[in-house]
């Protein structure tokens, strides 16, 4: 028997497609008809759904493997037509928003990107006469470690910046300046893959080891 669920109930609720049948189905009341006049709208149009989502509401979901999605909502029509309508009405205005958004974005990441520089000149302290070298190695470093969204150190908030820094440049001069890849690529060769092996393979920990070494053997050269 389906659940009869009175309108000032139905805020948010979170459903899934019916386990069997058609309908749908939502853990504490068991299965649910879709309330007369109300429209499914998919997830993609993110001011609709938050305009929609401000009344009455069913949320969508589906288990994925690792997570659960969430498909769009359902809503009474009347309100996904406002919603509609105040999509077009401020269209202008958001594009304007976004645009001084994106600029602010930029400009601070140009400013994060500068800072991370310094802090890598700082940790190198190379000797003048490699000054040129310095600027090389932290701005290839930053340009590797920083992408946005890449997860890569210099995205970490979890260490300060000196670490970032630290960790930035010993792995550019590792990649660049040493036989770390060349090593690397003949154990490749000898797995017989093209990947990187197990970081507990004790001839990779071997190269892991020498490849350190030789970090700090560059790095006290040029300090």
């Amino acid at each position: 028997m389906r659940s009869k669920v009175r309108a000032s109930q139905r805020a948010g609720l979170p459903v899934w497609h019916a386990r069997a049948g058609e309908g749908y189905w939502n853990p504490e009341r068991g299965d649910v008809s879709v309330p007369d006049g109300w429209v499914f709208v998919p997830a993609g149009d993110a001011f609709v759904t938050r305009e929609v989502k401000k009344g009455p509401h069913w949320v969508l979901l589906k288990r994925r493997k690792g997570y659960t999605a969430k498909l769009g909502v359902f809503c009474p029509e009347e309100n996904l037509d406002v919603a509609e309508k105040r999509r077009e009405e401020t269209a202008t205005s958001r594009a304007r928003q976004r645009a001084v958004g994106r600029t602010s974005r930029e400009r601070a990441e140009e400013r994060y990107r500068a800072e991370m520089e310094r802090a890598i000149l700082d940790f190198l302290a190379f000797r003048p006469q490699h000054a040129a070298l310095a600027e090389e190695i932290a701005q290839g470093a930053v340009t590797q470690a920083t992408p946005v969204g890449s997860g890569r150190v210099g995205r970490t908030r979890k260490l300060s910046l000196p670490e970032r820094a630290e960790l930035a440049a010993r792995a550019y001069v590792r990649h660049r300046h040493t036989n770390y890849e060349a090593r690397l690529e003949k154990i490749r060769e000898g797995m017989g893959f093209d990947i990187d092996p197990d970081p507990d393979d004790p001839l990779y920990r071997e190269v892991k080891a020498e490849a350190h070494r030789d970090v700090e053997a560059f790095l006290e050269r040029h300090r």
